[in-house]
């Protein structure tokens, strides 16, 4: 088979499991099966610029917490009056465009059978297949952090200053979509040092132009100098919040609830200043213990295999059913001791899908010890950061979805026969 066949192939596939997959989802659960407990945060926001132009919350008041990449492809869906048809179908397609990226970048590093392998796996990989049919970023992320590692690359193997503005670029629509992709600017920064002060340079001012705009908006709308209020928010609910309850042996949902309400009893920027304080002074009563958290977070992001999303997507499990918060409140292993007593079938399931999908997590290590060219280690680089920002009482599966490709091209350097690396 022709490489463009094989491409085609891979592209079709992916489009075809994601089509039946949300029919299947509609036909058993209607559309509340595309929804997250997340989604209406998305949603607000898109509805106030399809409405008024305006990027605000449910409230009327300037949106803080999410950024505006995915609120804007939601509120085409609305202008369209199709809401769910429209990002979901762009989703569909941009699968296939991963797909297609995940393929240009393999072939960069290695020979055409290695990098069909990584496009398969992008195809058919659980994880990504289940969230491209959600109304939640992550594919629109993905396809955006993908383009910015295959851009980045191309930086580094022609040296041309093109390919670097190319890959600032798509980092900045990846964190105007996740502004967790925020710090990634900085590593880039550092690591192009090492290589040319010059592409350094023009990487950060790009980024400083694409990106200052939303600070100063912030701060005209609400004196909040910063991109968003997701670190302040996590800092204080998840990383403070968990230490909260283990010290005062309390629910850590309960703990969360009751952490919100004090929140909101102070107005303006100062409220985020407070959280971020307040959640710092937390972790510090009990860093160890916080960092035992964070590590099982991370651990649930690497090895957490979503069967429990994809009961939730056919109507098979509430969506807060409880599986995670039981986790982070009795620990990894008596959570999911009590998981598989309450819910045995599915645990089985969760278990089965785990040690389908265990190779995409651990061949990548042998990967990077095997073949520690200066591309590989930038991409090994971008999925640690990833690691680690996912870990703490948020960490799941879903959070692994935008590794994927990143671990199919990590794997890849483990599985080839060999590696033709382009100067």
């Amino acid at each position: 088979m022709s490489k463009e066949r094989a491409l085609r192939a891979a592209m079709g596939t992916a489009v075809a499991l994601r089509v039946v997959l949300a029919l299947v989802a509609w036909r058993s659960h209607g559309t509340t099966a595309f929804l997250a407990v997340d989604s209406a945060t998305y949603l607000a926001p898109a509805m106030s610029i399809a409405t008024h132009g305006a990027f605000e919350n449910a409230n009327g008041q300037a949106e803080l917490f999410r950024t505006p990449g995915y609120p804007l492809l939601l509120a085409f869906g609305l202008i369209a009056g199709h809401p769910l048809l429209v990002p979901l179908a762009t989703q569909v397609l941009l699968s296939a465009l991963l797909v297609a990226l995940t393929y240009a970048l393999a072939r960069e590093l290695f020979d055409e059978r290695a990098a069909r392998l990584c496009a398969w796996i992008a195809a058919i990989e659980p994880t990504m297949l289940l969230w491209s049919v959600k109304l939640m970023p992550e594919t629109l992320f993905t396809c955006a952090l993908v383009a910015f590692v295959y851009a980045a690359i191309r930086a580094l193997a022609t040296r041309d200053a093109r390919w670097t503005l190319a890959s600032a670029l798509a980092l900045c629509a990846a964190i105007y979509v996740k502004p967790i992709a925020y710090p990634l600017a900085f590593v880039v920064v550092l690591a192009a040092l090492f290589v040319t002060a010059r592409h350094a340079l023009v990487f950060l001012a790009m980024c400083m132009l694409l990106l200052a705009p939303w600070h100063v908006r912030n701060y005209a709308r609400a004196r909040y100098a910063g991109f968003t209020t997701l670190m302040d928010h996590a800092v204080y609910l998840s990383a403070g919040g968990s230490v909260a309850a283990r010290q005062q042996h309390e629910s850590f949902v309960a703990m969360r609830q009751r952490m919100l309400a004090d929140a909101a009893r102070i107005d303006g920027p100062a409220r985020y200043a407070t959280m971020r304080r307040d959640g710092l002074a937390l972790v510090r009563t009990d860093p160890f213990g916080y960092a035992r958290t964070h590590v099982a977070g991370m651990l649930r992001t690497l090895f957490d295999p979503g069967a429990v999303e994809y009961a939730r997507l056919f109507g098979a499990y509430p969506e807060n059913g409880g599986a995670l918060a039981g986790i982070v409140d009795r620990g990894l292993a008596r959570g999911a001791l009590a998981f598989a007593r309450a819910r045995p079938a599915l645990f089985a399931a969760a278990l089965a899908l785990a040690l389908l999908l265990a190779p995409l997590v651990l061949l990548p290590l042998l990967g990077i010890a095997r073949d520690r060219r200066v591309p590989l280690v930038f991409v090994a680089l971008v999925v640690a950061y990833l690691v680690v920002a996912s870990g703490g009482v948020p960490g799941s599966s879903r959070f692994r979805a935008p590794m994927v490709p990143l671990l199919a091209l990590l794997s890849g350097a483990a599985l080839r026969d060999r590696v033709t690396l382009q100067n």
